[in-house]
């Protein structure tokens, strides 16, 4: 059995509560669900399964399960993974989702209908009708209403949605989606034009009162996007005059509520100015604090909850005698502008209630969506699983300064907040060489901070990293990607670093990761990572059959080795040739150019090629990726010979590696890249040498590892900026100091 340990949480007890778990197998132990089971204490539950991954024998690699657990009040628990052979506990009987035709069933208190099916001229309601303890909820659920600012005018749109379809089913959780078009009321200016898009998901729980609503608004124009609202009218639909009672509420350490039994209105607006004034001291991607409305009238109450509101500025709740309002884009100072291709997704959660329920029981499962219970596995499981990089030290070797120094490069990133920037922060770095000119210069996930962020909690089992990770990646999902363009070279790429994100309009091979995006499908089971992991790699091919990638020493050597290193994780994660016949083609490209230059030279100015250490490191780590997947002695050479060329040739008197092969440029870089590079060197030869030319590096790097948090705050243009170091700190180091300083202390180099 595998241990899933939820800590201590909350106060209350509760039963049959909706968990998740990612487990990673080696390969050859399993090949299909069939056997598994949930245990905690004497009961044995079934769970909703889902392979992620498979290794190259079919066999499982990633294991997403959907589970029901019980939590004691103010204690931790417990559940176990029971696997096929294994006979433990009796069986339990436990709630189940049914669909039948339009109509879900999630138990015996919620059902609901969804719309039929809609031709391209037909409009309707998000919900078609809603059941609550069998008797028909009297509220309608149209579909948002987008507003935007155009040409000094307000612009309103009209909501064409699809087929519904289903995404997943299970007797656990049921997940349906569609994709709607979002076409003006009125043309602008007598013009056609191309039309938004917004993808919609409905996700219900075996058992529980509630959906959770997904609403991912798309930029599918060439034209800006300046929203002046987006807002969500559940209208009330009883006949009869009865007063309503009224609930909004937010918190960050207390819940404060403003509340009304006469049917007068209440209303919660977060802004900019909230979050400046909010003495916020939780890890953010964590918690902050939530926001809700609540309705009732007569035996029925309808409560929503705005997930990660304060993070996502501007946002506001009203509750009405009318109705609920729930402005995902109120029509406030704080503006949201869309630029082409940027989409993101809001989610909310609709709890259905009757009247017993209080203000705060509605508050204390308002705050649960927020911070919901997830489990942690014992990192010996990630690592007898083979399925992240090798950087599992063993408890009794490690070094109790050098693992906190590890712990602070995570929780030392800045945080920005607003709608279209919360998961990213600008690079302090970039920003001062203005490289964005006034304006500052966002890192868009450069050297996937993710994957580091996941890395670290594989290894630790501590639950932030893990909300570090999947936060960051959802942004990554919506804005760091480019989801419509007429040009081929862009569409489905990562934008590189730049100002609002996308505004310089720059994706190259050297700015795109996947690797994060795999594991956010593998611990979310999000299919959303998945597909855009997949539609980088396609982005990637493209840009490599273009003529810059065919002239040897045309390019540097991280353009290449970010490629390569991309392209190795789509093929381990799908299996498809087509990933791995380019990344052949790329080991050929660095063949014919090290035979050109001698070694993996890069342009720089006219008439110049020079060693790049950093750049020569991310090829060199990135071949090992392609040898570990393809054995190669050709490509194992080439990786030794070109750290070799790096120890003797391009280190200075100080014991560290110069920045680049310039009089002008050969000062200390202690860029951390090169460990990881000195440590594949390494574990080729068994040669101590490579380990021993990374120690000063090591120590200078960690040396400057400091918690920094909770720093100064600044409100400009559309972001709230919590000042710290950028991702990009954490997200290219993590991995190189791990590897090395494992290797390292085994061999004895550091302790």
């Amino acid at each position: 059995m595998i241990k899933l340990h939820f800590e201590k949480l909350y106060s209350t007890e509760r039963k049959q509560e909706h968990c998740q778990a990612a487990v990673p197998f080696s390969r050859g132990r399993f090949y299909d669900t069939e056997g598994f089971a949930l245990l905690q204490g004497t009961y044995r539950r079934k769970g909703q399964f889902k392979v992620t991954s498979r290794w190259d024998d079919g066999s499982i690699r990633w294991l997403f399960i959907r589970f029901l657990a019980d939590f004691p009040r103010n204690r931790p628990t417990d559940c176990y993974l029971v696997l096929p052979g294994e006979e433990e506990g009796q069986w339990q009987e436990q709630p189940g989702v049914k669909i039948q035709g339009r109509t879900v069933y999630t138990g015996k208190d919620l059902s609901f209908q969804l719309p039929e099916n809609l031709t391209a001229s037909q409009t309707g309601g998000l919900l078609e009708k809603v059941w609550f303890r069998e008797k028909e909820v009297a509220c309608s659920f149209p579909y948002p209403v987008l507003k935007t600012a155009e040409k000094g005018r307000s612009v309103s749109y009209t909501v064409y949605p699809g087929q519904w379809e289903v995404e997943e089913q299970g007797e656990l959780v049921s997940v349906f989606q569609t994709t709607a078009r979002l076409k003006p009321e009125k043309e602008v200016d007598g013009d056609s034009r191309e039309m938004p898009r917004a993808q919609i998901r409905l996700s219900c729980f075996a058992g529980k009162p509630w959906i959770e609503m997904e609403y991912c608004l798309i930029n599918t124009t060439s034209f800006p996007l300046e929203i002046q609202s987006l807002v969500w009218n559940i209208k009330d639909e009883n006949k009869q005059d009865i007063p309503s009672s009224n609930v909004t509420a937010h918190s960050n350490y207390k819940l404060q509520y403003q509340w009304s039994d006469k049917g007068e209105a209440v209303e919660e607006v977060v802004t900019a100015d909230t979050v400046m004034n909010t003495a916020n001291e939780h890890f953010a991607e964590v918690f902050f604090g939530t926001l809700f409305c609540d309705r009732t009238v007569g035996d029925q109450g309808l409560c929503v909850t705005v997930w990660q509101a304060q993070q996502n500025f501007p946002k506001a709740v009203r509750a009405d005698q009318k109705g609920l309002t729930i402005s995902l884009v109120p029509d406030c100072d704080n503006k949201v502008v869309f630029l082409p291709g940027m989409a993101r997704t809001q989610k909310m959660l609709l709890h259905f209630h009757g009247k017993e329920e209080t203000k705060e029981s509605l508050g204390d499962r308002s705050t649960i969506y927020q911070m919901p219970d997830k489990c942690t596995l014992d990192p010996k499981i990630y690592h007898e699983a083979q399925v992240f990089e090798d950087i599992f030290l063993p408890a009794q070797l490690r070094i109790p300064v050098y693992e906190r120094a590890l712990r602070d490069r995570a929780d030392s990133h800045a945080r920005a907040y607003g709608m279209m920037n919360w998961g990213d922060a600008p690079d302090p770095g970039y920003s001062q060489q203005r490289r964005g000119g006034d304006e500052p210069v966002w890192t868009n996930n450069e050297y996937d901070f993710p994957h580091a962020c996941y890395l670290l909690y594989a290894r630790t089992g501590v639950r932030r990293f893990l909300d570090y990770g999947i936060v960051a990646a959802e942004h990554w999902m919506d804005v760091d990607v480019c989801h419509y363009s007429q040009d081929p070279l862009r569409y489905e790429g990562q934008w590189e670093h730049t100002r609002r994100h996308t505004a310089d309009g720059t994706i190259c091979c050297s700015h795109q990761w996947v690797e994060g995006l795999l594991d956010t499908w593998h611990f979310t089971g999000n299919r959303r990572a998945l597909d855009t992991a997949v539609g980088i790699g396609n982005n990637v091919l493209r840009l490599l059959d273009t003529p810059m990638f065919h002239n040897k020493g045309g390019i540097n050597a991280r353009e290449t080795g970010w490629a390569l290193r991309t392209l190795c994780a789509l093929y381990k994660e799908t299996g498809e040739e087509k990933w791995l016949e380019k990344c052949q083609w790329i080991v050929g490209h660095f063949t014919e150019w090290k035979e050109e230059y001698g070694q993996w030279l890069s342009p720089y100015m006219d008439n110049v090629a020079i060693h790049v250490v950093f750049m020569i490191s991310i090829a060199a780590s990135s071949l090992m990726r392609y040898d570990r997947v393809r054995p190669s002695e050709h490509v194992k050479n080439m990786v030794v010979d070109a750290v070799t060329d790096m120890v003797e040739n391009c280190m200075l008197e100080d014991g560290t590696f110069y920045y680049k092969e310039l009089p002008s440029l050969q000062r200390s870089g202690n860029n951390p890249l090169i460990l990881e590079a000195l440590t594949d060197a390494w574990k080729l030869t068994g040669d101590r040498r490579f380990l021993e030319a990374g120690k000063v590096t090591f120590e200078a790097v960690m040396g400057q590892s400091q918690l920094k948090i909770g720093g100064a705050k600044i409100h400009k243009d559309d972001y709230v900026l919590q000042q710290g170091d950028g991702t990009k700190t954490f997200a290219q180091s993590f991995l190189p100091l791990a590897v090395y300083y494992k290797a390292a202390v085994q061999e004895g180099i550091i302790e």
